[in-house]
């Protein structure tokens, strides 16, 4: 049985840089890969009282990271691969 999850979306649309601690045992190589890249928040997720973003890149790729470890703009123009 999964975990109930709440969705929130005020932050969809924001530039994220994915800043991961090295090392961490949540992450695995792929959150790795998209470190330091521009994404766009999705969504973010509350699971277990951790809020994870669901991060996407130009690619198209969806990775999620914990959203303390996310560089945000705020200034910078909203929008996902999905707007475009």
């Amino acid at each position: 049985m999964s975990t109930p999850h709440r969705h929130q979306t005020p932050l969809r649309g924001l530039k994220a840089i994915p800043r991961p601690r090295p090392d961490n045992p949540d992450y695995s190589a792929v959150n790795y890969e998209y470190a330091g890249r521009i994404g766009h928040i999705h969504e973010v997720v509350s699971i277990d009282g951790r809020q994870l973003a669901k991060v996407g890149f130009d690619d198209r790729k969806i990775v999620y990271f914990l959203l303390e470890d996310l560089e945000l703009d705020e200034a910078a123009v909203r929008g996902t691969f999905h707007d475009r």
